[in-house]
């Protein structure tokens, strides 16, 4: 078993640009569990690469450790769950370059070692710790036994299968499991924490090993969810109509609406693009650093960088659908440029404001207009026209000001880039 430290995990393909990054996501495996493995159903491909490739403005990271160094717990032999809490809190602070907000994925007896990271960051006078604590924004628990008094007997099979006898001690640590999840309770109200906990419905070598009560951290606000599987697939969604894959994807966008916010900076940047959205007379220097965006423009701007749940063809496959093969190259072009405009602007509040603003005009416009006709079975040339006169032109029209002129492309990349993300479509799907 690997014992690497954070390792990042890329979108395949991997993206040609990534926006700064407004969460980290890092996942820690639990017993018998590998750093890269353990959320493997396949050979091929991984849910934590569908996630970097859904999540732009995230950061996908999974941390390894040797897990039969769990038998230190009580024994006091090699590293104990304090060693190992603290290494991972190491290696997430030599990162070279981190998020502001962290979300933290545990499955099994893995939790046990993030509730300990936790409680060492929120008891260390170490700055770099202390940072890590107060960056966690939310944690999952897929699989996490933590009421340690109804765990024993349980524990003890799935122990068995994976590591020595020895090891095996661990269950009988009942008070000090407790105590730990009695801080990590306090400690997620105390700083608003949000908490997902997951169980498995199905045995594992003949037994229920965390079942709604061994699964519940106790957080105020955490009901947790039963996923149809045993305690090893609990972690592996195989496609990405999973539940579990489904439900942690809502819980990131929940968190991205709540914690986002452009990444902040002093570089000035230089005149502004013909057909984008720019700031006058070097006022952007000031509004990156102390500017403030809406929650709601906020809310919406992260919403369309982020694929949505319906549709999932990508943009290509969409325009084949609809008889457009002919405008493929272009679109995929245009939707590029868009993208590539969006994340040059990422940092700068006030473009962000009109970004989310042109992109929320041009779905509701198009929704509203076109997609009727195209319900109503209208030819392409019929649909190309509603295009122009009910979304393009009326987005220059209304976005555009003194300072920044917008063109035709621009809507017309947006239109291409809200397709990619599936928050429009050409066809009937």
């Amino acid at each position: 078993m690997s014992n690497e430290g954070p390792v990042e995990v890329f979108a395949q393909p991997r993206l040609t640009l990534q926006p700064p990054a407004i969460l980290d996501i890092v996942f820690v495996h639990g017993l018998g569990g590998d750093q890269f493995e353990t959320w493997r159903s396949s050979k091929e491909e991984s849910w934590l690469e569908w996630l970097a490739a859904d999540f732009p403005s995230c950061r996908i990271f999974t941390v390894g450790y040797d897990s039969a160094k769990l038998a230190g717990i009580l024994s006091g032999d090699g590293a104990s769950i304090q060693d190992l809490a603290l290494i991972m809190a190491d290696g997430l602070a030599s990162r070279d370059e981190s998020a502001p907000h962290m979300l933290l994925v545990a499955h099994s007896l893995g939790g046990l070692i993030v509730k300990q990271m936790l409680r060492r960051c929120a008891e260390s006078l170490n700055p770099d710790f202390i940072e890590i604590g107060r960056s966690v924004a939310g944690v999952a628990f897929l699989a996490t036994p933590h009421q340690g008094a109804q765990m024993a007997a349980k524990l003890d099979v799935l122990l068995r299968q994976f590591l020595s006898k020895q090891s095996k001690q661990l269950v009988y640590g009942d008070d000090n499991l407790v105590d730990l999840n009695n801080f990590f309770r306090s400690w997620a109200a105390r700083n608003k924490v949000h908490v997902r906990a997951y169980y498995e419905t199905e045995k594992t070598y003949g037994v229920h090993v965390v079942d709604k009560v061994t699964a519940d951290p106790g957080v105020t606000g955490c009901e947790p969810v039963a996923v149809q599987t045993d305690h090893i697939t609990i972690c592996k969604p195989a496609t990405r109509t999973a539940p579990v894959f489904k439900s942690m994807c809502k819980f990131i966008r929940q968190l991205l609406k709540e914690v986002a916010s452009p990444a902040g900076g002093s570089e000035t940047p230089g005149a502004p693009e013909e057909g984008t959205f720019g700031d006058s007379e070097g006022a952007i220097a000031h509004e990156v650093i102390h500017d403030e965006i809406d929650a709601e423009i906020l809310a919406d701007f992260q919403y369309y960088m982020t694929p949505a749940d319906e549709d999932r063809r990508d943009l290509e496959q969409k325009l084949s659908d609809a008889g457009r093969s002919y405008a493929i190259s272009g679109a995929k072009r245009k939707k590029e440029r868009f993208n590539m405009a969006l994340q040059r602007h990422i940092a700068q509040p006030s473009a962000v404001t009109q970004y989310a603003k042109l992109m929320a005009d041009v779905e509701s416009r198009f929704n509203r207009h076109v997609a009727r006709e195209i319900a109503h079975g209208a030819d392409i040339a019929a649909v190309d026209r509603f295009v122009q006169e009910q979304v393009v032109e009326p987005c220059v029209s209304s976005h555009s000001t003194r300072e920044g002129q917008i063109t035709a492309g621009l809507v017309d990349g947006a239109l291409y880039y809200l397709a990619g993300n599936c928050h429009l479509a050409w066809d009937h799907g």
